[in-house]
């Protein structure tokens, strides 16, 4: 059995899921990216930055059959083959975020 530990801070509703849209609770336990910011121009009188990602956090060591639920950055920022990420936001028809359709991955498992 798979399993899909959240490591964000927030309830992560995933549609697509077979029998109907899956909601995943926060574990209570957050990944986070270090980022640094470099100032590199102005853009109509706005400073404008460059933002690069550093370490990766609170992350456990791998666990067969888990996956870790994570933050785009995060995803990103890392080379674990056992992270996904929500896909792409869905809205309710005043607008409000709803959920995700599906999850992406960032290696193969």
């Amino acid at each position: 059995m798979t399993e899909i530990i959240n490591l964000t801070p927030h309830t992560i509703n995933i549609h697509g899921a077979s029998g109907g849209p899956m909601t995943i609770q926060a574990s209570g336990n957050v990944a986070r990216v270090a980022t640094t910011s470099t100032p590199v121009a102005a853009i109509g009188g706005i400073p404008a930055v460059v933002t690069s990602a550093g370490n990766v956090t609170g992350i456990p060591t791998p666990v067969t059959g888990t996956w870790f639920l994570v933050s785009g950055m995060v995803l990103a920022a890392s080379n674990r083959t056992d992270l996904c990420a929500p896909g792409a936001l869905i809205r309710n028809t005043a607008g409000q975020p709803i959920g995700c359709d599906g999850l992406r991955i960032g290696g193969a498992k």
